[in-house]
């Protein structure tokens, strides 16, 4: 018999509603078990995760359940002043990705003064091609994902600093 995709499919025994505090909870544990092999193995994904969990608790109304103070000092010490981009966790290359996700949390808690914004938007010119495309980082690779990220990253400082 083919599987119908207009057919429900019945879960029995589903929880009657989201459970919020229990996906509130898992959320405020990201990155705090910095011994297991799950944190190890996606550091290189640590600022998106953190925007992505934030972003989850934002819109659950729980965005104040991880400490403000420790994700700002986690987005500062991932900020090159060198170069002015952002890198996914503390000792990795900066990235337009992370950049972006980076510029997100500050937006999320009103923080753009924890960081340089014009080493940023320097940052964000930096990798721009003569071809209007952008490189996500300084060993050129080329994506439209970047473009978006460029964009996106200078229309959150726009507000912010004077581009």
């Amino acid at each position: 018999m083919a599987a119908s995709l207009s057919t429900d499919i019945i879960l029995p025994n589903a929880p009657p509603d989201l459970l919020l505090p229990k996906h509130a909870g898992f959320l405020t544990k990201y990155g705090t078990a910095k011994d297991d092999y799950d944190y190890c193995m996606t550091e290189f994904l640590r600022m998106s995760g953190m925007y992505w969990g934030l972003t989850a608790l934002q819109l659950m109304d729980r965005l104040d359940s991880v400490p403000k103070e420790d994700v700002v000092a986690f987005v500062q010490d991932c900020f090159h002043e060198g170069t002015g981009g952002f890198s996914p966790a503390k000792d990795h290359d900066p990235h337009l990705l992370y950049s972006l996700s980076a510029i997100q949390i500050l937006a999320m808690y009103d923080e753009f003064k924890a960081v340089d914004c014009s080493k940023v938007v320097e940052f964000v010119q930096s990798l721009q091609q003569p071809d209007g495309s952008f490189f996500g980082d300084k060993y050129g690779e080329v994506d439209i994902r970047f473009s978006f990220c460029a964009i996106a990253t200078l229309a959150l400082l726009v507000g912010y600093i004077q581009i």
